[in-house]
């Protein structure tokens, strides 16, 4: 069999996902350059064969039984075995837009990039706007310059030699957040990276009756990711400008986000309280000016979290949160930090001219490339020092 230049792994836990839709849209994703590695995690594979059954020949179908409820498992399993120059993963649910991986390529042929970050939207739905990348720059990305830590899943294309020179191995037994360590040490090895970003996208899928990423999990279990991140050895040797763009991404997208989706009703019993206050404690350590760039609703909410006084507490805090306007949860507590690059201020305002530069590029004549749209692909070396569910 003739080996294809990427392969996209897909992990599939039961036999009822729609994984022959997945499949087929890999292979539209780059006809004659893809594969796709399916992995049947901890289940019969007879099910899944049947379903791809008639597929062409890149389509190779492995069993892996850990007795883990993990997706780091089976995704290790298949990028371990993959055979292409380039690998990437998916869930079962997802799908890739034709092209996708077509213009991925071309892009890290375009830049010798290690890796391509993926454009991401739902399936019939909005563009997910992370990461909240420059509009005006090259195909090549910075991690900072371009808040790279917002994406944490590392969706799109990877140079198969780079996963193993930089030693990437999604965290295993960890129910949610298996790939945040993984996409943060790609973003920030130093590596070229590219994000094409008006190129076709990676579609996240919501068919799955209960998605593990979407599910609320003990407090003690959610942050199991953040802070084994927090307690290894690599973060905590980043240089500081590092540490606190990826602090305030974890604070705002991970602790504040978990304290609001479970809202004023929801119980805060001790354990919680502890593990929301470990939490906090442990990034803030890490990065004592992070909670500066957060909105000042967000910020007060993050001090009664650390303080973890009382449930009560908490629930009054979050219903404060919820009664602040967007323009309140813009802007932080101290007036120059509105101007940080990690602040709310800035980077709603990326959004909203990374929004309307979409709108724009619907009007671009039909044949025009993602790379001429976002700049040359050679950008300067300045342009580059350099985060499943998308978080």
């Amino acid at each position: 069999m003739t080996v294809p230049e990427a392969e996209i792994v897909i992990a599939v836990h039961t036999a009822d996902r729609p994984i022959r839709r997945a499949v087929e849209s890999v292979l539209a994703a780059a006809p004659g350059r893809v594969g796709a590695v399916v992995v049947c995690h901890n289940m019969d594979p007879g099910p899944v064969r049947e379903q791809l059954a008639g597929l062409p020949e890149p389509v190779r179908l492995l069993e892996l039984a850990d007795g883990i409820p993990s997706p780091a498992g089976p995704f290790n399993y298949g990028l371990g075995r993959a055979r292409a120059g380039f690998v990437g993963i998916m869930g079962s649910d997802d799908t890739l837009e034709p092209g996708a991986v077509s213009a991925w390529l071309d892009a890290a042929h375009a830049t010798g990039a290690a890796a391509v970050i993926a454009p991401v939207r739902y399936r019939g739905g909005p563009r997910i706007l992370t990461p909240r990348a420059r509009v005006f720059r090259g195909l090549l990305v910075d991690p900072l310059r371009d808040r790279l830590a917002y994406r944490t899943a590392p969706l799109g294309l990877i140079r198969h030699d780079a996963v193993s020179r930089l030693g990437l191995r999604l965290s295993q037994g960890l129910r949610t957040g298996e790939d945040l360590e993984f996409g943060l040490r790609l973003w920030f090895s130093g590596e070229k990276i590219a994000y094409p970003a008006h190129a076709p996208a990676y579609l996240v899928g919501q068919d799955a009756d209960e998605r593990v990423t979407s599910a609320v999990l003990p407090l003690g279990s959610q942050f199991q990711d953040v802070m084994s991140l927090v307690s290894g050895s690599w973060f905590p040797a980043l240089p500081a400008a590092q540490r606190e763009a990826i602090a305030v991404k974890l604070l705002r997208g991970h602790v504040i986000s978990a304290a609001v989706r479970r809202g004023a009703q929801f119980g805060w019993g001790a354990e919680d309280r502890q593990a929301i206050s470990a939490v906090v404690r442990s990034l803030t350590a890490a990065a004592p000016g992070a909670p500066h760039l957060l909105g000042a609703p967000d910020e007060y909410l993050l001090r009664v979290l650390r303080d973890a006084v009382s449930g009560e507490d908490i629930a009054a805090e979050v219903r404060r949160r919820a009664a602040a306007g967007a323009l309140q949860r813009t802007f932080t507590r101290r007036w120059l930090a509105n101007f940080r690059r990690e602040a709310p201020l800035r980077t709603n305002l990326n959004s909203l001219v990374f929004t309307a530069a979409c709108r724009l590029h619907r009007f671009l004549p039909a044949g025009r490339s993602a790379a001429a749209v976002e700049g040359s692909s050679a950008a300067p070396a300045s342009d580059r020092t350099d985060g499943r569910q998308p978080r």
